[in-house]
């Protein structure tokens, strides 16, 4: 039986997993009047009409224009890929026994997305590099590292801040569930043992 703790764990993992997936997929990192970008996507046209926008989606690295933006790529893609592989840990623990939870996937499930919280930090602080790339001075003007110049902030890289906020707190939840279950089990063996 999965504990409200538990229960809460594994709830915020998957729906966190989520909103870092679809953070990542988001064009509106920085967005300039009908141009905007993000992580894997560029998108113009009209911002009050997503029908008449006209999109690109960088499905390789090659095709990714700024070595700054590759590897901010790579590095908040391992983030949310960490993030996604401790979801489905917490997952697997709400289907095997309870006794398993300890070694074989609560402990890995914490030490997953506590490397997640850490990888998507440093891809999230990478990320304004490149600002300072003629692709981003392209769209903002007067753009450089940490300067968006006539940029302004879009709701996908808010959003990605926003999660990984709220994702250093999956491996606090997921070490109160274990210190949960490890007094719950002496005493279900104290109870069979005297009858």
């Amino acid at each position: 039986m999965v504990s409200f703790m538990g229960f809460l764990w594994l709830t915020l993992s998957l729906i966190l997993s989520f909103i870092s997936g679809s953070s990542l997929l988001s064009p509106v990192w920085f967005r300039n009047g009908d141009v905007s970008f993000g992580v894997f996507v560029q998108c113009r046209g009209p911002s009050n009409a997503p029908c008449n926008q006209t999109c690109i989606a960088y499905k390789t690295l090659e095709e990714i224009p700024d070595i700054f933006l590759k590897i901010s790529a790579v590095i908040l893609f391992s983030g949310w890929l960490l993030l996604s592989i401790g979801a489905l840990l917490v997952l697997s623990w709400t289907i095997i026994p309870a006794g398993l939870c300890q070694r074989r996937v609560c402990t890995p499930a914490r030490y997953a997305q506590t490397a997640a919280v850490v990888v998507t930090i440093l891809g999230l602080l990478f990320f304004p590099f490149s600002l300072s790339s003629q692709f981003a001075r392209q769209i903002c003007v007067s753009s450089f590292i940490y300067m968006s110049g006539k940029c302004s902030l879009g709701w996908g890289y808010m959003m990605a801040i926003i999660t990984v906020m709220l994702s250093c707190f999956l491996p606090i939840i997921g070490r109160y569930n274990l210190n949960e279950i490890k007094t719950k089990i002496p005493k279900l063996k104290l109870s069979s043992n005297m009858m």
